[in-house]
């Protein structure tokens, strides 16, 4: 039910006003309760505002700028419903720049369940994401008191090695077992640490956020803790810019300046 009515909103124009919560429920064949549910999820996403009297309007449409810009009531910009609605695309182009593939694995691993059960159906996805290489050392993580000390960074290296192993793995899955869609996804290695994560969705859009280094604790797999100064991806608070019909408008540079960069640095300086 979310889907189909997301999918419905973001046909529509911002500002538009959704039809009644009645209405909804019987073009979906569903129930009120579940309308208002599904509408309540939609607004936490910033998706849409629901006022008192006047019902819900929407606020962002599937590849326009972005909704903290345009709301005053800003919220949180969160990648799920970005990378949800860039997956509706018939042709899906992602290119990534993070510290580990953790988050990015997590949210594609959902768009692979929407498209198993045909709720969208791209034709291609081409996934390009860059890496920091081993070498030279990074500044991150490190045992406090001790910077000699390689767990931490062997620890970031095998969560590394993991989330990108388990994404390879899930994208030749579905271009295996889906009929007419071709997926791909290349990892290269850059020799310099990403200090802000970053996204571009089918070269319209643009999510960045910065990691913030922070003192905490982790605990290994033999139950030993260790207190290191790091950084945390799911912490990043993420902006969001979106190419708009202006080429020269502020969102559309920032998105067009941000594919430069890293069309340029696979090219150049990616291994």
């Amino acid at each position: 039910m979310k889907s189909s009515l997301l999918s419905y909103v973001t046909e529509r124009e911002e500002g538009d006003l959704l039809p009644s919560q009645r209405d909804l429920a019987a073009t979906h064949g569903v129930s009120r309760d579940t309308v208002q549910r599904v509408l309540t999820v939609l607004a936490d996403e910033g998706w849409i505002e629901s006022r008192q009297g006047r019902g819900a309007m929407v606020l962002r449409r599937q590849t326009l700028r972005s909704s903290a810009r345009r709301n005053t009531a800003a919220r949180r910009v969160t990648l799920g419903p970005l990378i949800a609605a860039a997956f509706e695309a018939r042709d899906v182009a992602l290119d990534a720049f993070t510290l580990t593939s953790e988050v990015l694995y997590t949210h594609v691993r959902v768009q692979q369940e929407r498209i198993r059960v045909g709720e969208i159906s791209p034709a291609t996805i081409t996934i390009r994401m860059l890496v920091p290489s081993d070498e030279p050392p990074p500044p991150f993580p490190f045992a406090l008191g001790d910077r000699d000390d390689e767990r931490p960074l062997k620890r970031l290296q095998d969560i590394r090695q993991h989330y990108t192993d388990n994404l390879l793995r899930l994208v030749e899955d579905l271009d295996q077992s889906i009929e007419g869609l071709k997926a791909t996804v290349e990892i290269r290695r850059v020799g310099f640490m990403p200090y802000s994560k970053l996204y571009v969705f089918n070269g319209v859009e643009v999510v960045t956020g910065p990691y913030v280094p922070s003192e905490r604790r982790i605990t290994y797999r033999d139950g030993t803790t260790m207190d290191v100064i790091d950084v945390m991806g799911f912490d990043s608070t993420l902006t969001h810019c979106a190419k708009d019909d202006d080429p020269n408008s502020q969102d559309s540079l920032i998105v067009s300046s941000w594919q430069r960069w890293f069309d340029s640095t696979w090219r150049l300086l990616a291994t």
